[in-house]
């Protein structure tokens, strides 16, 4: 018993006398981190926090301890604690700062404005995303609430909006696409070069009043400003691209420069119609600083591009039907196709601060674009049905001509478009108040001269073709009747003013961005004012998450292709289509293993107003020139991105939603001859389910190793047969399905020392990848052929997009 009394004296004794280490451990924005590892160096002691970041430990008296501090996702902190003596405490609070993964040049961080309604996104993920366009349009394309369904083509749709849609700045200054472009193949090079960007910011909707007058969604993309000498080159299959940057020995003068060449002739080759393809598509672009002073810099940002496309068709050969029904349709052209887009950019952007807090900013910028399209091909075609019995020895062979004909295309189309601005912007700071404005004149000149036609000749006859019956006499200079024909010589010019104010404001855990814009057309004498805002909320709780509202008019004024009908004839009477957008919406970041994560979520819903009715044939939109359509589009947007792989993000987005519309006092005729009203009809971009992932992997023993891997499904669009009225079919294009994968290995490690056997030892990193586009080889639809028989039955053939494909690709920068 008195032996437990001692025991017992003893360890109270040690108690009282003890040195202790204690207090709490937080990261750089304040927050507990719970499970932070506490060791003591060299000895077999150690603890963690506890669930509000609170830690104690024991030490040694008399005696100098080192403490280290570790945590997964933080940087590591050692500390050399000083001696203490016996009984003393000693209280240290620790911050973490979030580390930065780097693994293979790819660099993972928080940096998100969460507050904003803009996602940002690692440019440098361009560059390693499988893809035939390598393009930062690919990479928004598997973002939530971005839907396409065309590899070939740069454009996206963004909740039930069309490719027009949508706006895109580089350095803030707004960027023009193609005008005459009606294939994703003949597109060409995107202005964007990834080369030279520095950062991606995009919003799927519910925008500040700063960014124009558009009803979908903003890409703002910012360049580079060097601050020493770099470059890289890029050579695959596909093309080549290099580009260099650098800054002079004063710091004030830098130059980046960017150069590509593309040619997709051998993704060509696995279409359905063979022939000789000749695309060639380049450009070289230039963002040039100077610094006169600290308060003064005056920037250049220029683009020249040369797009040229030449198809010579040979033949086509296409299975498609039904099981019961299986049929081929065989194609022999002759002619060609040669299309060239030539544009010509520039803009010059002086930057003032006179005050510490302001920020003055004058811009100017000139878009001049050249384009032409000239076509003769002549098809003659043959419909047959094939056996499908299998026991027949004749299983899969033709077996019946259903139908013989020919169809001729001609175009001689010629544009010539040229768009000039003006423009002011300031921004003025005061602590958590911030106060912008701007100011925009704008001069565009368009000249459009069209000329194309199709003919159809079905068994001898034309289609469509006049009464021929016996007894019925023929009319007398009876004119040859064609399918479509087109031809028209318009040219206009206008001005555009545009102008908007808005405030941002942190109050407590609140932020307010409120604003309006306002904008005039001298063409139509129509003035807009657009009131937006948006508004933030992060509650004091222990999970980080944000709320956001916002809401806006969104008003977009007609530019040259809405102006022009299906006929070719320019309404200039169009007034500005309207989008009111309410948007919820929720940003929140956890840990799963240990490693963040964050799940977006976005509800939202858009009510359209004086809508102008579109046609899609591809990527090009036929509009019906009317304000004569009302509708909505609604839905929810999902996306989770996230350390799967720990040091590398990876996403998966999900998107459901539905869009309608209403043309005015639009009805049809049935057989019988009842007028039947149409009502809300699903509107071409009505992609009811969208699902995208990227994802990263590398061997864990070998990180040179690693995996990219992007998935794409999209349920099909709605199409409308030729003849037919909206409403009246529920025809949709099959659902799209791609998978995309890429191998690559490091070659030349940044900041590895120099080997003996090393060819790539002159370069700063080097890296080779092997690409597969569309692995599974799905056949995936972009558009119908329609052919039609002398008694007016129509067959829809689809025009199928690549197959398998692969592509080899090295990466090297110095």
């Amino acid at each position: 018993m008195k032996y437990l009394f001692f025991l017992i004296i003893f360890i109270y004794s040690i108690a009282c006398f003890s040195q202790k280490i204690s207090g709490k451990i937080e990261d750089s924005n304040n927050i507990a981190l719970q499970g932070v590892n506490v060791l003591l160096i060299n000895q077999n002691k150690g603890t963690t926090s506890n669930e509000k970041g609170f830690y104690s430990i024991n030490v040694q008296p008399n005696k100098k301890n080192t403490i280290s501090f570790r945590f997964i996702g933080f940087k590591e902190k050692i500390i050399e604690l000083p001696m203490l003596k016996k009984g003393q405490e000693f209280n240290l609070n620790i911050k973490l700062l979030q580390k930065t993964i780097e693994i293979n040049n790819i660099n993972i961080v928080d940096d998100e404005i969460r507050n904003d309604v803009f996602q940002k996104i690692n440019p440098k993920h361009t560059n390693i995303l499988p893809s035939s366009n390598n393009s930062v349009e690919d990479l928004i394309k598997t973002l939530p609430g971005v839907s396409s369904s065309n590899e070939l083509s740069s454009q996206y749709n963004v909740r039930g909006g069309n490719f027009d849609e949508n706006l895109v700045y580089v350095n803030g200054i707004e960027i023009y696409r193609p005008f005459l472009v009606r294939s994703g193949q003949q597109e060409g090079l995107s202005f964007i070069n990834n080369d030279l960007v520095n950062s991606i910011k995009f919003s799927a909707g519910g925008f500040s009043s700063e960014y124009g007058d558009k009803m979908s969604s903003v890409l703002d993309i910012t360049y580079k400003k060097p601050t020493s000498f770099a470059g890289s080159a890029t050579l695959s299959f596909l093309g080549l691209n290099l580009h260099l940057e650098g800054i002079n020995k004063s710091k004030k003068f830098s130059y980046l420069i960017g150069s590509r060449y593309k040619s997709n002739k051998y993704i060509f080759k696995s279409l359905d119609t063979k022939g000789e393809y000749n695309p060639n598509f380049s450009d070289i672009q230039s963002y040039l600083n100077y610094k006169f002073s600290n308060k003064l810099n005056i920037s250049f940002l220029g683009n020249y591009s040369k797009n040229s496309y030449q198809n010579i068709p040979e033949n086509r050969s296409t299975r498609f039907g039904t099981i019961s029904t299986p049929l081929e349709l065989r194609i022999f052209f002759d002619g060609q196709e040669i299309d060239e887009y030539e544009t010509y950019f520039g803009a010059v952007n002086i930057n003032n601060q006179p005050l510490k807090n302001v920020n003055l900013n004058f811009t100017f910028s000139g878009f001049t674009t050249y384009e032409s399209e000239s076509f003769d091909i002549l098809g003659q075609y043959w419909l047959y049905e094939l056996e499908n019995d299998l026991g027949s020895d004749n299983f899969g062979e033709a077996t019946f001509n259903r139908g013989i004909g020919t169809h001729l295309n001609h175009a001689r189309n010629y544009l010539k478009a040229s768009v000039f601005n003006i423009e002011h912007n300031g921004l003025l700071l005061k602590k958590e108040f911030e106060f912008k404005w701007g100011l925009k004149t704008q001069f565009e000149k368009i000249k459009d001269i069209l000329s194309e036609w199709t003919m159809i000749d079905s068994s001898g006859y034309s289609l469509p073709h006049t009464i021929d019956e016996i007894g019925i006499p023929n009319l007398e200079n009876e004119s040859l009747n064609l399918t479509e024909s087109l031809k028209t010589n318009s040219e206009i010019q206008s001005l555009r003013h545009s102008g908007y104010m808005q405030i941002k404001q942190n109050i407590n855990n609140f932020t307010l961005n409120a604003g309006v814009r306002s904008s005039y057309w001298n063409l139509n004498k129509e003035y807009i004012f657009s009131p937006r805002t948006s508004i933030s909320y992060m509650p004091k709780w222990k999970k980080d998450i944000i709320f956001k509202f916002s809401t806006g008019f969104y008003y977009q004024p007609a530019f040259y292709r809405e102006l022009r009908d299906l006929n070719g004839i320019i309404n200039t009477n169009i007034k500005a289509q309207k989008s009111i957008h309410f948007i919820i919406g929720s940003d929140y970041n956890f840990k799963i293993w240990q490693r963040p994560f964050k799940l977006s979520t976005e509800i939202y819903y858009k009510k359209l107003e004086n809508i102008i009715p579109y046609q899609i044939e591809n990527v090009r939109i036929r509009y019906y020139a009317k304000n004569s359509a009302k509708g909505f589009s609604k839905g929810i947007d999902l996306r989770l991105n996230g350390e799967f792989i720990e040091g590398m993000e990876s996403w998966a987005s999900l998107s459901i939603m539905q869009t309608k519309a209403d043309i005015d006092d639009d009805f049809y005729t049935n057989d019988n001859g009842e007028i039947i009203p149409i009502g809300y009809y699903y509107r071409p971009a009505d992609q009811r389910v969208n699902f995208s992932l990227f994802f990263q992997d590398y061997l864990p023993k070998m990180p040179r190793f690693k995996m990219h891997l992007k998935l794409v499904y999209g349920s099909g669009f709605p199409l409308f047969p030729p003849d037919t009225y909206k409403g009246q079919y529920d025809f949709r294009i099959p659902d799209y399905k791609r998978v995309d994968i890429g191998f690559s290995i490091i070659l030349k490690k940044e900041n590895q020392k120099k080997q003996k056997f090393n060819p790539f030892n002159f370069s700063k990193k080097t890296w080779l990848s092997l690409e597969f586009f569309n692995l599974l080889d799905i056949n995936n639809t972009i558009s119908y052929l329609w052919i039609q028989d002398i008694g007016g039955l129509q067959f829809a053939v689809p025009n199928y997009l690549t197959s398998r494909q692969a592509n080899l690709k090295l990466h090297i920068s110095f």
